[in-house]
């Protein structure tokens, strides 16, 4: 069985946009644009995740994680944006990526923001 694919959006414009964007690219029955708060929508969600990707308000990118990981399948993949260029607002977020011992973390850098990319171990 495949599994359905969800982008929580928390702004209804930016949601909407989304949604429009993947129906004109014929995804729509792919992937699912849930608006509304990620902390609400998330426990709704049902099963495990094999990748999420975090791009949100810097200082919750470390209650994301704690929210997500459980839920992560082994190599699974957690992506966080905006890593380097903010990370004076997310101490806490980089400090448990890079020392929890079931994830392989690298920081990458194609651009000035950079992007963390997490695997979890088995």
């Amino acid at each position: 069985m495949e599994k359905r694919r969800r982008s929580i959006e928390y702004d209804p414009a930016r949601a909407k946009v989304a949604a429009d964007n993947l129906r004109s690219a014929g995804l729509a029955d792919v992937v699912t644009v849930v608006p509304g708060d990620a902390f609400v929508q998330i426990p709704k969600v049902p099963g495990d995740f094999d990748f999420v990707f975090l791009d949100a308000w810097k200082r919750d990118y470390k209650r994301f994680f704690d929210l997500v990981l459980p839920r992560l399948e082994p190599r699974g993949l957690l992506l966080a944006h905006n890593v380097v260029n903010k990370q004076a607002e997310m101490h806490d977020f980089l400090d448990a990526i890079t020392r929890n011992p079931k994830l392989f973390t690298t920081i990458v850098s194609p651009s000035s923001e950079g992007m963390s990319v997490s695997v979890k171990l088995k």
